[in-house]
C-alpha cells in the first residue's frame, strides 16, 4: 500500500513538472513574463519593425531656445512609427534630404517604406522637428520608380546623417573648392546597378563648372569615394 501511495505522488510531480501548472511546453500554457518577451522580441524580428533597433541619433538644439531638430536616425524612428500605423512590417527601402547642413539635418526627409508583400511604398515627408507632414501611398505602375529586383530594407545600423556630412565634405574637398559649392543634398540606397550597399550619397553644386558633384559612402563602414562623372 505504501508503495502505490508514493508512485502516486511521483506521478502527480512528474505532471507538475511537465507544465500542468501553466508551462509553455504544453497546450494552453500560459507562457512566464520572461518567455513572452522572448516571443515578443522573435517576432519583432520576424517583422522587421521595431523602432528601438534603430540606433538613438543626435537632438541639436537651435540658438535662442527654439525647437530641438533631428539628425537622420532620430527621424527615422518618428518616420517608421507612422509607416508603422500605416502597414505593420513595413520597413524603409531609400531615403533622401535636400538643402543638409553641416549638422546632419536638411530642410526636410523623404522616406519610402514598403510594404511586407511588396505592393505598396508610403513616402513619409518628415520635417527637421520630427513632424510628420505628409504621407503619400504608391501603388500599381508607379511601384517600378521605387521597386526594384535589388530592392531590400535598410539596415538599422547605417551611418547618421551627421557623419555623412562630414566624410562627404572631406572626400570631395580633396578635389574641390567646397567654398564654390552650394545646394548640399543626400541619399540613402543601394546600387539599382547591382544591389551592393546600401549607400549614403553626399552631392554638391560645384558652381565653378556649372555641375553636381558626389561622394558615395558605405553607410555601414563609412569607407567614402568620389562618384566619377556620368
Amino acid at each position: 500500500m505504501l508503495a502505490i501511495v508514493l508512485l502516486l505522488a511521483l506521478t502527480l510531480a512528474a505532471g507538475c513538472a511537465r507544465g500542468d501548472s501553466g508551462g509553455v511546453d504544453e497546450p494552453g500554457g500560459v507562457p512566464t513574463e520572461e518567455q513572452g518577451q522572448e516571443q515578443g522580441q522573435a517576432g519583432d524580428a520576424i517583422v522587421g519593425s521595431n523602432t528601438d533597433q534603430i540606433p538613438p541619433g543626435r537632438e541639436i538644439a537651435e540658438g535662442g531656445g527654439g525647437p530641438l531638430s533631428y539628425t537622420f536616425r532620430e527621424e527615422w524612428r518618428r518616420a517608421l512609427a507612422e509607416a508603422e500605423s500605416w502597414t505593420a512590417g513595413a520597413y524603409l527601402i531609400s531615403a533622401s534630404g535636400d538643402m543638409i547642413n553641416n549638422e546632419g539635418v536638411p530642410s526636410y526627409w523623404s522616406m519610402n517604406f514598403l510594404n511586407p508583400d511588396a505592393s505598396a511604398v508610403l513616402i513619409v515627408t518628415i520635417d527637421p522637428w520630427g513632424e510628420v507632414t505628409e504621407t503619400r501611398e504608391v501603388t500599381g505602375d508607379s511601384l517600378k520608380s521605387f521597386v526594384t529586383e535589388y530592392t531590400k530594407p535598410i539596415p538599422y545600423d547605417v551611418i547618421d546623417s551627421d557623419e555623412v556630412v562630414v566624410k562627404g565634405s572631406l572626400t570631395l574637398g580633396a578635389e574641390y573648392d567646397l567654398v564654390k559649392t552650394k545646394d548640399p543634398r543626400v541619399g540613402l540606397n543601394f546600387s539599382v546597378l547591382d544591389g551592393s550597399g546600401p549607400y549614403w550619397q553626399y552631392t554638391l553644386f560645384y558652381t565653378s563648372s556649372a555641375e553636381y558633384v558626389s561622394a558615395q559612402m558605405n553607410a555601414l563602414t563609412g569607407e567614402a569615394k568620389i562618384l566619377d562623372k556620368p
